[in-house]
């Protein structure tokens, strides 16, 4: 058996630690060779670092360690959902003003998470918040999980000492982007469903019921009416041509969503969303609801206009906004009123522009963007119902239609049989 190597008396190792630099309190993690943690110790005093940890870390490099931690970090962020976050700030937003610590806080809640992950997640938020690291800093550091708006307002709230009115006020505006966001898919997954019953439905009937009218058809030969022969090739095809038509659809379903990523394809749909009948004016107000309210929140907060545009332009995800977004942080920096831009663009309504303009000369443009935002909201409820209910019976139509029509196609003959054996037929 080969003799294991053993490290020399007295040789380094590396030390993992986690400091602040004495001058402008940066925090600063890496790796330090020393016999013992003692010597470490002596080692980043001498440095002139504020030690917050130091641990025996034979694992490898600095880089090598942050990657792993990194990596770790990011896995357990993905475990806190949309709605955990909205719950997250609720709850945080009650015990704070009642007068909690914000590191209990953040005990409490990783106690009572419902997942593992998600509560160790949370703890190492505390961690870090406990290590003297700004609470907006660490939630800025999992921007797939903490929206960009909610890490603008904890920045601010620290600044002005509100964090637990601020946490509230985040919670609600979460909760109803969320709500909203429910209301639209749900009017989009009707339609979808619908589509996807009926498809169901008409492959079904052509590829296992047309088949079984086949020696009926055979029999009256080219006495078939042209629908029906029409429905037949197309059953046969259906059956026997799936290695065209599979290849063809995969094809056209990649060509789209490669067209649809790049700038002149999400242009089109962008587009489509705010022109076409029905579903564009449910989507104007949910563009108006978030921009409106967000801006209202960020406002009332002290954010600076500027990266409130900027904050606004994710928000809101869609081309023709982002140029008004581009245009008004423009104008903004040159020292420029906003109405007169939000103006240039059709897609606003012309009373919101009005309201806007009001709001900014009076002074209380985040109190009239609060109340755009829940006239906004009520739109948008209306906007929702009118386009389910206009869209259902269309869909019923449709299918109605394609279905009915395939069964008129596959009795005509039948019909035909019968006046063809009638007396004098």
């Amino acid at each position: 058996m080969p003799a294991v190597a053993e490290r020399p008396l007295g040789a380094p190792r590396k030390w993992a630690y986690r400091a602040r630099r004495t001058e402008g309190g940066e925090l600063v993690r890496g790796i330090v060779e020393a016999v013992d943690h003692p010597a470490a110790v002596r080692e980043l005093r001498r440095q002139g670092l504020a030690i917050l940890s130091v641990e025996l870390g034979d694992r490898g490099a600095a880089v090598g360690e942050a990657d792993t931690g990194d990596r770790r970090r990011a896995r357990l962020a993905r475990s806190m959902g949309k709605d955990d976050v909205v719950a997250f700030a609720q709850q945080l937003s009650v015990m704070l003003k009642t007068g909690v610590p914000l590191a209990e806080a953040l005990e409490t809640f990783a106690e009572q998470a419902p997942r593992k992950d998600m509560a160790e997640f949370v703890r190492l938020i505390r961690t870090e918040v406990c290590e003297g690291e700004d609470f907006s800093a660490v939630l800025g550091k999992h921007p797939r999980t903490f929206p960009t708006v909610l890490v603008s307002l904890m920045r601010a709230a620290e600044a002005s000492g509100k964090l637990d009115e601020m946490l509230g006020r985040v919670a609600k505006d979460l909760a109803k982007s969320r709500k909203t966001a429910r209301q639209v898919r749900g009017a989009m997954t009707y339609p979808a469903i619908m589509m996807a019953v009926a498809v169901i439905a008409v492959a079904v009937i052509m590829v296992f019921v047309l088949p079984k009218f086949g020696p009926l058809f055979k029999a009256q030969g080219d006495r078939l009416p042209t629908p029906t022969k029409a429905l037949v090739w197309l059953s046969g095809f259906l059956k026997t041509g799936w290695a065209i038509y599979v290849p063809v659809l995969l094809a056209l379903a990649g060509g789209t969503w490669w067209w649809a990523r790049t700038e002149a394809g999400r242009a089109s749909i962008d587009t489509a969303k705010l022109r076409m009948p029905v579903l564009g004016h449910m989507f104007r107000c949910l563009y108006l609801v978030r921009f409106s309210s967000t801006m209202g929140s960020l406002m009332a907060a002290g954010v600076p206009l500027v990266e409130i545009v900027r904050i606004c332009r994710d928000v809101t995800g869609n081309v023709h906004y982002e140029r008004l977004w581009t245009t008004l942080e423009e104008r903004i920096e040159k020292g420029q009123e906003i109405a007169p831009t939000f103006r240039e663009f059709d897609f606003v309504p012309r009373n919101v522009v009005a309201m806007i303009a009001s709001g900014e000369k009076s002074g209380r443009l985040s109190e009239v963007l609060d109340h755009a935002a829940a006239a906004a909201e009520d739109d948008l409820d209306i906007a929702v119902k009118g386009a389910t209910s206009l869209v259902e019976p269309i869909m019923i139509v449709g299918m109605g239609l394609v279905v009915g029509g395939i069964a008129a196609a596959m009795l005509l003959p039948i019909f035909n049989m019968s006046r063809a054996m009638r007396p004098g037929g």
